[in-house]
């Protein structure tokens, strides 16, 4: 382009220089004619460099990025993960690409999507912890980084595409900030269709997920209702083809698609109720140790890998658990159904993943696609009535949770305990926690230039997908933005490890902290140390080996003292950098 403006100026010098020459020679007349002709000329000229800088956004070839979430899936809950779970979709772009069996995210739905959005510690971006567990005092005076939306001290990864060039937009869950000047459109998305709080009915009732938690939905930043007809997945999937059949063709797009499923309360539509008939009758232990013998012959964990086990008092203890035949038929019926239903979101959730991507490869639009799958945390094992100001009896009020109405409008059921184990298999715990089952989800990432069938070990964060996104677009994080200082970015592109050209982005020295709720971890490249609070936890630090347990089933804090120390002081140093607010609830299970 440059060598091409220098000609057409040399060009307009020559003709300058020739009028100048000839200015005395020629007539009055004559004069305005050749006037007329240089303006006209000119003009030719200027739409001739427009016409050109308008062919110029034709040759914007930036690969497109697109992200898909799911919300409290398990970490083997699909294919790729050894899930019995059917997922052809993502088990066809596993084959198509690379998958991560070290990725990490925070332990809840907002501490994960604030740092996706930011590629900063959540503790900065003003989700320090989930807003609806914030007391009044605290929402009024909130501490920095505590503010229950996704904050000015950071920018959105959608603003600094979107000013680059990219046409951007989302559909699904928000959770980022309720009121209106948070939403998604305030935040870089052009287009957009969100739920702004973490959970509703997945159908068109719009019925609140729990008490006084009444979902707000908007589009383009205009408050909106669902139709009648609404299913959550493929409505939400609808509208991000829907927004890629109306955009800009001749720019490149960031897409986020950011389902609700697999959140309770869990709900299909009817012709899928009974897909998974009978598939989970004999309980979660059972379920669990199929799973984990699937994993060994994929590769993803070794024969003897430990699997962490619930602890479980004696028989006789008031908190010991009957094993899963000694319980009463009905009870066994009841759990077994509702694990039916989850299995049939995420299946269907696959589907409405598989269109989406056939709608890009009939479009032409898949080859230079950059597509990342994650879930925002592991599987959520609180039921319905542990929200808060909620309770059992306000769920058997409000619900209709008869044996069988599961799975269908009015119910309000989660899996439990047990089954969100089973789908963290064979990691420790479950969402909300600092430990592997709460923090480590299955990455699957597909594009241009990424090896077909292939995994990586390589320990990445949430964090890394900002600054990854950016390198794709060639694009540098802004220092400030609409006159605020932003925060630098603390991830790591992965950018390298995509396209095959590294194993890792961090060293054995780099540091990965953890905090919600006064729960705590540290990892420094194999070693991880976690402290966790009852229910979880005694209250003290354990170490662990993520190399030789990857469940975290063996404590080796006596072993190795000064390893422990090691990790305690780099979280101490964690805590301080990202002003770290410890807020704690009471947890019962």
């Amino acid at each position: 382009m440059r060598n091409r403006t220098l000609i057409l100026s040399k060009g307009f010098a020559i003709l300058c220089a020739l009028l100048v020459t000839n200015l005395y020679a020629i007539s009055s007349s004559a004069q305005d004619a050749l006037s007329s002709n240089v303006n006209e000329s000119l003009i030719q000229l200027a739409k001739a460099k427009s016409k050109k800088q308008q062919d110029k956004s034709f040759t914007d070839k930036r690969p497109n990025i697109l992200i898909i979430v799911a919300d409290d899936m398990g970490w083997s809950d699909i294919g790729p993960f050894g899930s019995e779970i059917r997922t052809p979709s993502l088990d066809k772009m596993a084959d198509a690409g690379l998958k991560f069996t070290q990725f990490y995210v925070n332990p809840a739905c907002s501490p994960t999507r604030s740092s996706l959005m930011s590629g900063t510690d959540h503790h900065l971006t003003g989700m320090g912890t989930n807003a609806e567990i914030l007391s009044e005092e605290q929402r009024r005076n909130p501490e920095p980084g505590y503010e229950g939306y996704l904050n000015d001290r950071v920018v959105s990864v959608a603003d600094t595409l979107k000013d680059s060039g990219y046409q951007t937009f989302m559909a699904g869950k928000w959770h980022l900030g309720e009121e209106e000047e948070h939403w998604p459109d305030k935040r870089g998305f052009q287009r957009s269709f969100a739920l702004m709080q973490g959970g509703a009915s997945h159908f068109g009732d719009e019925a609140p997920m729990c008490n006084d938690y009444y979902p707000i939905y908007a589009e383009d930043g205009v408050r909106t209702h669902t139709p009648d007809d609404f299913y959550s997945s493929t409505y939400y999937a609808n509208k991000i083809i829907d927004y890629l059949e109306t955009r800009d063709k001749n720019k490149p797009f960031f897409g986020y698609l950011s389902f609700t499923a697999s959140h309770d309360p869990l709900h299909v539509p009817d012709e899928w109720i009974d897909k998974y008939k009978g598939q989970y009758d004999a309980g979660p232990d059972t379920i669990r140790k199929q799973r984990f013998i699937q994993q060994v012959k994929m590769g993803l964990f070794p024969a003897d890998t430990k699997l962490w086990e619930i602890p479980n008092p004696p028989e006789g203890h008031p908190q010991h658990v009957p094993q899963w035949q000694e319980r009463p038929q009905h009870v066994r019926a009841y759990s077994a159904r509702v694990m039916e239903v989850y299995a049939s979101m995420i299946e269907l959730m696959d589907q409405e993943i598989g269109r989406l991507i056939n709608y890009l490869k009939k479009t032409g639009q898949y080859d230079n696609t950059y597509i990342l799958f994650f879930s925002d945390n592991g599987a959520n094992a609180a039921g319905m009535a542990s929200y808060p100001n909620t309770g059992e009896e306000w769920v058997a009020r409000n619900s209709d949770n008869r044996y069988e109405n599961i799975g269908r409008k009015g119910s309000r059921n989660a899996i439990g305990f047990e089954w969100a184990v089973t789908a963290n298999t064979p990691l420790r715990l479950v969402k909300g926690t600092i430990a592997e089952g709460g923090t480590r989800s299955p990455l699957i990432a597909t594009g241009p230039g990424i090896a077909h069938g292939k995994r990586s070990d390589a320990l990445l964060h949430v964090m890394d997908m900002t600054p990854t996104f950016l390198k794709i677009a060639g694009v540098s994080h802004p220092k400030q933005y609409k006159g605020n200082d932003v925060l630098p970015i603390q991830g790591k592109s992965m950018f390298t490890i995509l396209k095959g050209e590294s194993k890792s982005v961090r060293s054995d020295q780099d540091t990965l902290g953890w905090e919600l709720i006064g729960l705590r971890a540290m990892r420094i490249g194999d070693w991880k140390a976690t402290r966790l609070a009852p229910p979880f936890g005694e209250s003290k630090w354990q170490l662990f080996n993520m190399d030789d347990d990857p469940g975290e089933a063996k404590d080796i804090s006596s072993e190795y003292p000064k390893k422990l120390q090691t990790l305690i002081k780099a979280y101490e140093e964690y805590d301080e950098q990202n002003g770290v607010v410890e807020i704690t609830i009471d947890m019962d299970l």
